[in-house]
Protein backbone atom coordinates (compact mmCIF):
# COMPACT_ATOMS: atom_id res chain seq x y z
CA UNK A 1 0.00 0.00 0.00
CA UNK A 2 1.57 3.21 -0.95
CA UNK A 3 1.42 6.38 1.47
CA UNK A 4 3.51 8.66 3.58
CA UNK A 5 4.75 7.86 6.65
CA UNK A 6 4.18 11.20 8.96
CA UNK A 7 4.05 12.42 12.59
CA UNK A 8 1.69 14.04 13.57
CA UNK A 9 2.96 16.82 15.91
CA UNK A 10 -0.27 17.32 17.54
CA UNK A 11 -0.73 13.82 19.18
CA UNK A 12 2.80 12.91 18.84
CA UNK A 13 1.09 9.45 16.79
CA UNK A 14 3.10 7.89 14.09
CA UNK A 15 0.43 7.22 10.87
CA UNK A 16 0.82 6.49 7.38
CA UNK A 17 -1.30 9.11 4.72
CA UNK A 18 -3.22 7.51 2.18
CA UNK A 19 -4.35 9.51 -0.23
CA UNK A 20 -7.56 8.42 -2.75
CA UNK A 21 -9.06 10.62 -5.52
CA UNK A 22 -12.53 8.73 -5.02
CA UNK A 23 -12.65 9.32 -1.28
CA UNK A 24 -14.98 11.94 0.11
CA UNK A 25 -13.80 12.01 3.54
CA UNK A 26 -11.35 11.47 5.81
CA UNK A 27 -11.19 7.72 7.87
CA UNK A 28 -8.70 6.68 10.50
CA UNK A 29 -7.96 2.64 10.33
CA UNK A 30 -6.02 0.59 12.24
CA UNK A 31 -4.54 -2.42 11.49
CA UNK A 32 -1.96 -4.92 12.79
CA UNK A 33 -0.84 -2.10 14.89
CA UNK A 34 -0.22 0.37 12.39
CA UNK A 35 -2.74 3.69 11.62
CA UNK A 36 -3.39 4.33 8.58
CA UNK A 37 -5.11 7.59 7.50
CA UNK A 38 -7.35 7.83 4.35
CA UNK A 39 -7.90 11.20 2.53
CA UNK A 40 -8.89 12.75 -0.19
CA UNK A 41 -6.26 14.05 -3.05
CA UNK A 42 -6.46 17.81 -1.84
CA UNK A 43 -7.46 17.34 1.85
CA UNK A 44 -5.49 19.75 3.90
CA UNK A 45 -2.57 18.75 6.32
CA UNK A 46 -4.23 21.12 8.56
CA UNK A 47 -7.52 19.58 8.71
CA UNK A 48 -6.07 16.00 8.70
CA UNK A 49 -3.73 16.66 11.67
CA UNK A 50 -6.84 17.85 13.22
CA UNK A 51 -8.61 14.90 13.07
CA UNK A 52 -6.00 12.44 13.93
CA UNK A 53 -5.71 14.52 17.44
CA UNK A 54 -9.83 14.33 17.44
CA UNK A 55 -9.22 10.68 17.16
CA UNK A 56 -6.18 9.93 19.31
CA UNK A 57 -7.80 8.00 22.03
CA UNK A 58 -9.54 5.88 19.89
CA UNK A 59 -6.45 5.32 17.66
CA UNK A 60 -4.12 4.53 21.22
CA UNK A 61 -6.40 1.69 22.46
CA UNK A 62 -6.61 0.01 19.07
CA UNK A 63 -3.29 0.42 18.78
CA UNK A 64 -2.51 -1.34 22.03
CA UNK A 65 -5.13 -4.40 21.56
CA UNK A 66 -3.85 -5.19 18.30
CA UNK A 67 -0.42 -5.10 19.28
CA UNK A 68 -1.39 -7.53 22.21
CA UNK A 69 -3.03 -9.65 19.82
CA UNK A 70 -0.58 -10.17 18.00
CA UNK A 71 1.88 -10.50 20.70
CA UNK A 72 -0.52 -13.20 21.82
CA UNK A 73 -0.61 -14.76 18.64
CA UNK A 74 3.03 -15.09 18.28
CA UNK A 75 3.52 -16.96 21.44
CA UNK A 76 0.44 -19.49 20.18
CA UNK A 77 2.91 -20.07 16.84
CA UNK A 78 4.11 -23.61 16.19
CA UNK A 79 7.65 -23.80 17.81
CA UNK A 80 8.79 -26.70 15.84
CA UNK A 81 6.76 -26.52 12.35
CA UNK A 82 4.05 -25.16 10.75
CA UNK A 83 0.15 -25.27 10.77
CA UNK A 84 -2.15 -27.61 8.61
CA UNK A 85 -6.16 -27.65 8.99
CA UNK A 86 -6.10 -28.81 12.75
CA UNK A 87 -2.69 -29.76 13.18
CA UNK A 88 1.05 -29.26 13.80
CA UNK A 89 3.04 -30.59 10.83
CA UNK A 90 7.13 -30.76 12.23
CA UNK A 91 9.12 -28.47 9.35
CA UNK A 92 12.54 -29.49 8.21
CA UNK A 93 15.21 -27.07 5.54
CA UNK A 94 17.75 -28.34 3.85
CA UNK A 95 19.83 -27.20 0.85
CA UNK A 96 19.85 -29.86 -2.24
CA UNK A 97 20.74 -29.43 -5.97
CA UNK A 98 17.27 -28.12 -6.90
CA UNK A 99 14.92 -26.38 -4.55
CA UNK A 100 11.58 -27.92 -3.90
CA UNK A 101 9.36 -29.61 -1.06
CA UNK A 102 8.73 -33.33 0.00
CA UNK A 103 5.42 -33.60 2.41
CA UNK A 104 5.23 -37.50 3.63
CA UNK A 105 2.07 -36.57 5.85
CA UNK A 106 3.72 -35.77 9.00
CA UNK A 107 6.88 -33.96 7.84
CA UNK A 108 7.64 -31.40 5.62
CA UNK A 109 11.25 -30.43 3.94
CA UNK A 110 11.90 -27.77 2.03
CA UNK A 111 15.13 -28.11 -0.03
CA UNK A 112 17.07 -24.43 -1.52
CA UNK A 113 19.05 -25.45 -4.33
CA UNK A 114 22.68 -24.84 -4.31
CA UNK A 115 22.45 -21.88 -7.21
CA UNK A 116 20.36 -19.92 -4.14
CA UNK A 117 22.41 -17.16 -2.89
CA UNK A 118 23.17 -17.34 0.87
CA UNK A 119 20.87 -13.82 0.96
CA UNK A 120 18.04 -15.25 -0.53
CA UNK A 121 17.81 -18.86 0.71
CA UNK A 122 15.10 -17.68 3.42
CA UNK A 123 12.57 -16.26 0.31
CA UNK A 124 13.42 -18.92 -1.28
CA UNK A 125 12.46 -21.03 1.83
CA UNK A 126 9.14 -19.14 2.20
CA UNK A 127 8.78 -19.70 -1.77
CA UNK A 128 8.38 -23.44 -1.28
CA UNK A 129 6.40 -23.28 1.52
CA UNK A 130 4.11 -20.97 -0.11
CA UNK A 131 3.73 -23.18 -2.85
CA UNK A 132 3.19 -26.79 -0.33
CA UNK A 133 0.09 -24.67 1.09
CA UNK A 134 -1.23 -24.13 -1.97
CA UNK A 135 -1.22 -27.47 -3.21
CA UNK A 136 -2.71 -28.70 0.10
CA UNK A 137 -5.61 -25.97 -0.37
CA UNK A 138 -6.26 -27.01 -3.79
CA UNK A 139 -6.60 -30.82 -2.41
CA UNK A 140 -8.01 -30.33 0.77
CA UNK A 141 -10.60 -27.58 -0.40
CA UNK A 142 -11.84 -29.08 -3.98
CA UNK A 143 -13.10 -32.00 -2.00
CA UNK A 144 -14.46 -30.50 0.99
CA UNK A 145 -16.18 -27.90 -1.62
CA UNK A 146 -18.12 -31.19 -3.31
CA UNK A 147 -19.00 -32.39 0.28
CA UNK A 148 -20.98 -28.53 0.37
CA UNK A 149 -21.88 -28.41 -2.79
CA UNK A 150 -23.75 -31.83 -2.60
CA UNK A 151 -25.65 -30.60 0.52
CA UNK A 152 -26.17 -27.29 -0.30
CA UNK A 153 -27.34 -28.14 -3.91
CA UNK A 154 -25.77 -25.44 -5.78
CA UNK A 155 -22.40 -25.74 -7.91
CA UNK A 156 -20.59 -22.54 -8.81
CA UNK A 157 -19.04 -22.33 -12.25
CA UNK A 158 -15.80 -22.32 -11.73
CA UNK A 159 -13.14 -22.35 -8.38
CA UNK A 160 -10.03 -21.38 -7.77
CA UNK A 161 -7.70 -19.72 -5.02
CA UNK A 162 -5.68 -16.55 -4.22
CA UNK A 163 -4.31 -15.07 -2.15
CA UNK A 164 -5.61 -11.79 -0.37
CA UNK A 165 -4.64 -9.51 2.28
CA UNK A 166 -8.45 -8.95 3.73
CA UNK A 167 -11.03 -11.22 2.10
CA UNK A 168 -11.38 -15.04 2.70
CA UNK A 169 -13.32 -15.84 0.11
CA UNK A 170 -15.47 -14.14 -2.74
CA UNK A 171 -18.33 -15.54 -5.46
CA UNK A 172 -19.01 -13.63 -8.36
CA UNK A 173 -22.23 -12.74 -10.08
CA UNK A 174 -21.51 -15.30 -13.03
CA UNK A 175 -20.81 -18.40 -10.73
CA UNK A 176 -17.68 -18.23 -9.76
CA UNK A 177 -16.26 -18.75 -6.86
CA UNK A 178 -12.94 -17.86 -5.15
CA UNK A 179 -10.77 -18.78 -1.75
CA UNK A 180 -8.25 -17.22 -0.04
CA UNK A 181 -5.34 -20.00 0.33
CA UNK A 182 -4.11 -18.97 3.55
CA UNK A 183 -7.44 -20.73 5.09
CA UNK A 184 -5.44 -24.28 4.96
CA UNK A 185 -3.74 -23.02 7.82
CA UNK A 186 -7.05 -22.63 10.25
CA UNK A 187 -9.00 -25.44 11.56
CA UNK A 188 -10.94 -27.46 9.59
CA UNK A 189 -14.48 -26.07 11.09
CA UNK A 190 -13.25 -22.52 10.13
CA UNK A 191 -12.72 -23.01 6.38
CA UNK A 192 -16.25 -25.04 6.39
CA UNK A 193 -17.81 -21.29 7.72
CA UNK A 194 -15.92 -19.68 4.59
CA UNK A 195 -17.60 -22.49 1.55
CA UNK A 196 -20.80 -22.39 3.06
CA UNK A 197 -20.94 -18.63 2.72
CA UNK A 198 -19.68 -18.24 -0.31
CA UNK A 199 -22.41 -21.14 -1.48
CA UNK A 200 -24.91 -19.24 0.11
CA UNK A 201 -24.16 -16.38 -2.21
CA UNK A 202 -24.80 -18.21 -5.45
CA UNK A 203 -28.21 -18.00 -4.33
CA UNK A 204 -28.51 -14.90 -2.53
CA UNK A 205 -25.54 -12.20 -3.51
CA UNK A 206 -26.43 -9.93 -0.79
CA UNK A 207 -26.27 -10.26 2.85
CA UNK A 208 -29.88 -10.21 3.29
CA UNK A 209 -31.89 -11.85 6.13
CA UNK A 210 -32.43 -14.35 3.48
CA UNK A 211 -29.10 -15.22 3.24
CA UNK A 212 -27.59 -15.27 6.67
CA UNK A 213 -30.82 -17.61 7.11
CA UNK A 214 -29.60 -19.95 4.43
CA UNK A 215 -26.15 -19.63 5.90
CA UNK A 216 -27.68 -20.60 9.17
CA UNK A 217 -29.43 -23.58 7.74
CA UNK A 218 -26.29 -25.40 7.31
CA UNK A 219 -23.25 -23.54 9.67
CA UNK A 220 -25.45 -22.80 12.64
CA UNK A 221 -22.27 -20.63 14.32
CA UNK A 222 -21.00 -18.76 11.90
CA UNK A 223 -20.48 -16.35 14.47
CA UNK A 224 -18.05 -18.31 16.13
CA UNK A 225 -16.29 -18.72 13.04
CA UNK A 226 -16.26 -14.87 11.94
CA UNK A 227 -14.20 -14.49 15.26
CA UNK A 228 -11.80 -16.67 14.94
CA UNK A 229 -10.95 -15.51 11.62
CA UNK A 230 -10.44 -11.74 12.83
CA UNK A 231 -8.43 -12.77 16.08
CA UNK A 232 -6.21 -15.35 14.17
CA UNK A 233 -5.91 -13.26 10.50
CA UNK A 234 -2.24 -12.19 11.47
CA UNK A 235 -1.11 -15.73 11.59
CA UNK A 236 -3.03 -16.95 8.69
CA UNK A 237 -1.53 -14.75 6.21
CA UNK A 238 2.35 -14.17 7.71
Amino acid sequence: MNGLILASPLSELRYKLVRHPRRKRLAIQVRQGTVIVRATLHCPQQQIEAFVCSQQDWIQLQVRQQRHAMQQLEMQKPQHGVMLLDREISLQRLQAKVSGYHFDGNCLTLYTGSRVKPERQADCYQHQLNLWYQQQAELWMTERLGYWQQQMGVRPQSFYLKSWRRRWGCCHSDGRLGLNWHLIKAPAWVIDYVLVHELAHLTWMSHCPAFWQRVHQFYPQPATAKAWLQQHQWRLLS
